[in-house]
Formats: C-alpha cells, structure tokens, sequence
C-alpha cells in the first residue's frame, strides 16, 4: 500500500480522519515530509489538509462595497523623525513602504506634505500632546495641565462608521470611505510623538501618569451610580493610551514594554504618606481626589492595587466590554468601540511575531488568557452576543453645526450609511475569534474561550442558563453575512465545538437557505471571486454537514430551481445534493489542472463519499459530471503509469496521488451502484455510455474489485437493451428501458464493500491556520493601522505558502 508525502505541520487546515476502512484515499504530494503525521493503511482513511493559501488574500467581491474608494482626502502631519525608538534593531514606520503583502486590506495612502493640511488633532490638541511626550514632568496632581490634555477637547472618533472632527469654523462628516486613510494619518501624526514619548517616559513617567488618569476614569464610568453621557476625560485617556500603546508595541520587546507600562508615577508616594484632604489613605475615608470641577479625578484604589497597571488596564477593558451597554447614547457607543480597539491594540504584540506559537513574547495576550479564566464565560457570552445584536450606533452628535448639517444633508447621515456589520458588532466578533484562535497556555487542556463557545446553549431551550443565546438569531444572521469571511469562521467554530448549535443547524427544515450561499461561494472560488482561505473554510463546513446522514437524505429531496451563478449548463430543475456534487466536481478538476491544492480535492472527495450512499434520481449533467471526473483522473494516471514502465523519468509520487484519486472515484460511483442503483437510471445511462473507459482498468490489481461491480452492471443492463429488439432507439427511450429493467434488478449481484464515510477531526496544531488568517482579517479592517514590514505573522504565512506552491507537482 503505498505511503503519502505528509505536509509540514505548519499553516495548513486540520486534518481529516475515517474509522476503519480497506481503501486509502488520495495522499498529497510535497517537497518535504513530517514525522508527526501518521501515514495512510488499508486501517486508516485519514489524510490531512495541505497548506494555508498560496496567498494571503482576504478580500472579496464586496470589497468596493465595505471600503469603497475615497473621493476627499484627509490631511495629516508630515511625519520625517529623525530619532528611533529605544529599541535595537526597530524603528519607527515614518514612511509608507511597498510591500509584497497580498492582504487585499490597507491600500495606498496620501502622503502628507505641510501642517496646513493637518486635521486629525487641532493646534491646541497637539501642542498639548507635544507637552506631554516632552521631558518634561507632569504631576498628576496638576488639574490644569491634565484638563487641557483630557478634557478641553474631544480627540477625533476614528473608530465608527462616522468620523467626526471639529474645527474652528466648521464640522467635517468623514464616512467610512475614509477609515482607510484616517487610522495611517492618526499613525502618522503621532509616530514623532511616541518616538519623544517612549525615550523621555523614563524620566518623566508621562505615561505612566497618563495611565493612572485612564485607569481612575474607567473605574469611575463602571461605578454603579454612574449615569448619563461618557466623560470626555475617559474618551481621551483610553484613545491616548491605545495610540501610544500601539506605538510602543509595534517597536519594543517584551521587556521594554513592561518597563513602559509598569513605571512608577514619580508622584505615587504623595498618596501613600501624605495627607489628602485631612486623612491619610490607610483610613480609607477617600478612594478617589477630585482634581477640579471638570469631574477629572485620580482613583487611589488604582494606586494601592497589587496588580500590575497591565492587568489592571485589561480588566477595565473586559470589564466594559462585558458590563456597559453600548447603545445607552452616543459617547457610550463611541468608548465602548474604543475599549474593544484598545484591547485590540494591546493583543498586537502577536502580528509582529513569526508564528503563533511564540507565546512568552505575547506579553498582554499572556496575561489575558492566564489571569481573566474566571471572565471567559461572560467576556464569551458578550461578544456573541455583541455580534447577534448588531447594534448600530444611536445618534451621532447634539451638536448644533452637526445637527444643521444632517437636517440639510439628511443622506449623510450616520442612519443612511452603508454598512455591513455594525462597528461594536464587528471587533467583537473579530476579538472573539482571535482569542479562539490561540493556543491553549500550559497546564490548559484546551482554549478556554473555546470551552465558552461550547458551552453556549440555545436560549428557546435553556432559557435560565448563564450561556444561553438565541440560536435562531444566531443562525439568521449568518445566512445573511456567510460572504464574510469572519462569518464563515465563527460558523466553523460553532459547528465543530458546539454541538447544540451544530444538531440545531443540521435539524433545520431548510437547509438549502444555508447551503446554496455555501455552494455559490465555492462555485465563484474557483474563479477568484472568493479567497482561498475561505474556501478551505466552506469545505470543511460542507464536510461536517456531510457526516450527517439525515442530513444528506434531505438534501436529495429538496428541488432547487435556475440558479443564475451557476454557468456551465442552464439547470431548471436539480436537487440539492445534485448541485452539491457539481460543485464539487468543478472544484477537484479545477484544483487538478490548475490551483494544485490537495487539501481541495481530498475534501471534496470526501464530501462526495459521505453523499454517495443518499444520492437518488441522480440528474443527467450529475451523472455525466461524475463519469467523466473518472475519465480526467483515470487517463492522467494511464499517462504517468505508462511513462513510469517506458523508463521515462517520473515522479512517482503523481502516479500514487492519481492512483488513489482514481480509486475513490470508483469507490464512490460503487457506493452509490450497490445501495441506490434501482434509484439512479441516470448514472447507470451514463456508465452504459462510457464502458469502455472501466474495461481498461479490469485486470488492475488494485481496481479490479471495484471495475468488477461496475463491468457486472453494465453487462447486466446492455443485454437488457439488445434483448427488447429497439431499432435505432433515442435516448428516452433507452432511459425509460433502463429506469424499468433497474426496478426489477436482483439484488445480490454486486460485491459491498464498507461504508465510504469520512468524519472531520480538528488537528492539535491548526492555531497555525487559523491564527495568522484572522490577524489577517484584523489587519484588512482599517480602523487601525499597522506597518505591513512589520507584520511578521503574515509575512512568514505567505513565503511559507510561496514555498509550499513551488514543491507540489500534481499536474
């Protein structure tokens, strides 16, 4: 029995397995080989997943619909720093530098050429800022200075689908055309600053002072008697603290970042041994100072907390995240966003490591996933819930000159914006499935945000339970979004971890609702109109539906009429799991001839098997599809065999993957021939058409067997059609002859062989999938910005792909 070639246990999608079995399926060919991965016996059907895409493409059709192209251009300040950041070998991204990432994400950007043309901060904003990155020291206790950083004016909202920035004369209304290029103008603006910022914070402890400040305003908007609109102080303090974080990130170690962070204020002992209106903090009378009127104040709990000011910075985080409810105004909305693009900023450590699994350099994804195991349940629960919702955004603004504005340009209006996911619903979904993406910590015995998901419950039968959502809202919302790729990676996630939702799914009366959006994405795939990464996603959703028998049933009796996406044949009438394998047939032969992934037809002929034994009233264009997939195969592996005996210098490993292609071909097309032959005249006319094809192949040692079952059937129906005498006979009247003569077949004839069934098991090691494509999803939602040069997750998973593309020779 020949061995398969193992792909390297990197970027790839997990593997699949089958229970026992006599035949093996298809192996994959490579360059290069891995231990860690069993090879393929006549006791094992498993065959795994190849790579990741050959590239990194994460955009899709409705690419110009979610980040369609800008028409105003957005001012920035020039940025040419001459320092670096004090860290060796980093520096700062000053430029814009071209790169060959194929993220389909953050494109082109203006680059900026005067101050004139500034309006991301106002003069007053970045002369403050300059003040506060300075080496100068600023005391915490100094109301002025903070309220004119904190408080005087509101930093611009960059993080909703309405920007909205305030100048001396008038309003600007930036819509989502422009969060492309306003998150690298923020970027831009302020790398001078962080620059100055991380060299003087030693010294001054700036922004360790800035810390308290945010720290003390978020404990203060979590306070239970606290009402009404977001102080402008807590808004400002978390934006200042996630730009210059991600700064910091982006351009330090590990170590570097802790000191930065966990430097003490030089005016910290001030609240330890002196006295503060009166009374020392050891009486605790007090718990926060008020610094002024403008309700700026400095939480002593903060000060005396034994955590690390990191994890005191995540727990605020989650905390919001979890508690406070986004939609109660505006200024909510809007903090709420920016916790979730903080936390988003502060897990950024991970996009500029290698691989996944580099987990000590991950500094604030370590203390999340180590030190918040009692707030995974609920953090979970908020974030699905957050994405189920779809919560937009209340009113934008009160403003006067706002309000003017939308009265007479109503059709700019934040209500009118075209939007796909809400904000608040898109980083939610976005964190949740990069936190579920991670490796499980030491001493875990798996991912605990993925025990969370798998403890989700539907809400119409558990309604008491902590976990409890609804499932139909759940389940609607992803056949309306399924071409988002996040979408398709959440129902992955639900499908294999929870089996509630997967029985729900399964169970649902209408599965063509789900299912032609699957097929129709697979379909345009093959033309590039949907990404590859996805694709390996939809099959391996299409699979997991496969391994369910009732499932499989009803898909056969479901009528679908014209689909106008499906081009190769005007089809008015089809069933459902006839679609389904012409879906997947023009998926392998493509692959074959074209894309050259193994993970693409070993899946789909896995899905056609887990099919064969339901499949009935096989449509003509099936049946003719699946016999000529035979033909393609077959002759390929004829060509090579016969190189192979002349002494011509072949790669043997073709003529092994061709093999197992054509036997599991033939195994499925026996499957189908000894449990529903009375049911498929069709495929019967269409094997009676292509016989001679199969006689080739009947003293094969390997395929004789199953040529065999197929030659006893032909034969059987070809003397029925040459005993009823028809002269010159038309097709019709050759398929009522052979739909008769089927009903009346003995049974017995053909030689069973085991059930073809192939089940769907996740590998130990597919964070390294699925972690750097969702940072690639991250990375093309441009609310954020980051240095293409520095996304080093990425830039590893496309030369790693690169690699991969050059060492596979199947056709």
């Amino acid at each position: 029995m020949p061995k398969s070639l193992q792909s390297a246990p990197l970027s790839r999608p997990p593997q699949l397995y089958s229970p026992s079995s006599p035949v093996p399926i298809p192996p994959v060919t490579t360059a290069y080989h891995s231990p860690l991965e069993p090879t393929y016996s006549t006791a094992s059907r498993s065959f795994q997943g190849r790579k990741v895409p050959l590239f990194l493409d994460t955009s899709n059709a409705d690419n110009d619909l979610l980040f369609p192209q800008s028409s105003i251009t957005t001012p920035i300040i020039p940025v040419t720093p001459s320092q670096s950041f004090p860290s060796s070998g980093l520096v700062s991204p000053s430029t814009r530098r071209p790169s060959n990432l194929a993220v389909g994400s953050q494109q082109s950007f203006i680059q900026r050429k005067s101050f004139a043309e500034i309006v991301i901060f106002t003069n007053a904003q970045y002369s403050q800022l300059k003040i506060l990155c300075s080496d100068k020291t600023l005391s915490a206790y100094n109301a002025e200075i903070w309220e004119s950083i904190l408080v005087n004016e509101k930093f611009p909202t960059t993080n909703s689908g309405v920007i909205v920035v305030f100048t001396s004369y008038l309003v600007l209304i930036l819509t989502s055309d422009h969060l492309r290029q306003d998150a690298y103008d923020v970027e831009m603006a302020t790398v001078s600053l962080a620059i100055e910022f991380a060299t003087n914070n030693e010294k001054t402890a700036n922004f360790n002072t800035l810390l308290l400040h945010c720290l003390s305003q978020i404990r203060r908007v979590l306070e239970p008697e606290f009402t009404g609109d977001i102080p402008v102080s807590a808004y400002n303090s978390l934006f200042l603290i996630r730009v210059f974080s991600k700064h910091f990130i982006g351009n330090m170690t590990r170590d570097e970042i802790h000191r930065q962070f966990e430097g003490q204020c030089l005016d910290d002992d001030i609240v330890d041994k002196h006295m503060i209106n009166g009374l020392t903090c050891e009486e605790n009378k007090y718990t926060r100072i008020e610094l002024g009127p403008n309700h700026l104040v400095i939480d002593l709990l903060v000060i005396q907390d034994s955590r690390s000011k990191s994890e005191q910075l995540l727990d605020c985080l989650v905390t919001v995240i979890s508690t406070l409810d986004p939609i109660s105004n505006a200024s909510t909305y809007e903090f709420y966003q920016e916790c979730l693009n903080t936390l988003l900023a502060l897990l950024s450590t991970q996009i500029h490591q290698p691989s996944a699994n580099q987990l000590d350099n991950n500094y604030f994804l370590n203390i999340l996933l180590t030190c918040f195991s009692n707030d995974i349940d609920i953090l979970t629960k908020r974030l699905i819930m957050n994405f189920v919702e779809q919560k937009s955004p209340p009113p934008a603004s009160t403003n006067v000159v706002y309000n003017a504005y939308s009265y007479l340009f109503p059709g700019r209006s934040s209500a009118a914006l075209p939007a796909d996911i809400p904000p608040i619903a898109d980083r939610s979904l976005l964190i949740l499935l990069l936190l579920a993406s991670q490796w499980k910590m030491p001493g875990q015995d798996k991912n605990k945000f993925r025990e969370a998901i798998k403890s989700l419950k539907d809400s119409q039968i558990s309604e008491g339970s902590d976990m409890a959502i609804s499932f139909r809202a759940l389940y609607q919302l992803i056949c309306r979004q399924l071409s988002n790729e996040e979408i398709c990676l959440i129902l992955y996630l639900l499908m294999v971890e929870n089996e509630d939702f997967r029985v729900y799914v399964l169970s649902r009366l209408d599965p063509e609702i789900l299912l032609l959006q699957i097929l129709r994405l697979l379909y345009d795939g093959v033309e590039g109109r949907t990404n590859y990464s996805q694709m390996y996603i939809l099959l391996t959703i299409l699979l997991l539906f496969s391994q369910d028998e009732v499932f499989n049933e009803n898909i056969q009796k479901i009528q679908i009429t014209y689909q106008p996406w499906f081009t190769e044949r005007l089809l008015k009438s089809i069933s459902l799991g006839g679609l389904t394998y012409l879906v997947l047939i023009r998926i392998i032969q493509y692959n074959l001839c074209s894309h050259r992934d193994v993970y693409f037809h070993t899946s789909s002929l896995a899905i056609m098997a887990n099919l064969g034994s339901s499949i009935q009233d096989t449509h003509p264009y099936v049946a003719q599809r699946l016999v000529n997939l035979f033909d393609i195969v077959a002759k390929r592996y004829q060509k090579l065999y016969k190189k192979a005996q002349e002494g011509e210098e072949e790669n043997s490993d073709d003529i092994s993957i061709y093999g197992d292609l054509v036997c599991l071909v033939l195994e499925i097309i026996n499957s189908v021939l000894t449990r529903r032959l009375n049911l498929n005249p069709e495929l019967i006319y269409s094997l009676l058409h292509k016989k001679d094809l199969f006689t080739r192949f009947q003293s094969h040692p390997r395929f004789a067997e199953l040529i065999a079952n197929i030659n006893n059937v032909t034969s059987y129906f070809h003397v029925r059609i040459s005993e009823s005498n028809l002269k010159s006979p038309s097709a019709e009247e050759i398929s009522e002859l052979i739909e008769t003569t089927a009903r009346t077949w003995p049974p017995g004839r053909l030689k069973e062989f085991p059930d073809l069934k192939f089940q769907y098991e996740e590998e130990s090691e597919s964070q390294e999938f699925f972690c750097p494509y969702v940072w690639a999803l991250i990375y093309r939602h441009t609310w954020i910005y980051w240095d293409e040069e520095k996304a080093r997750i990425l830039h590893d998973y496309i030369m790693h792909e690169e690699t991969v593309a050059s060492d596979v020779f199947i056709v």
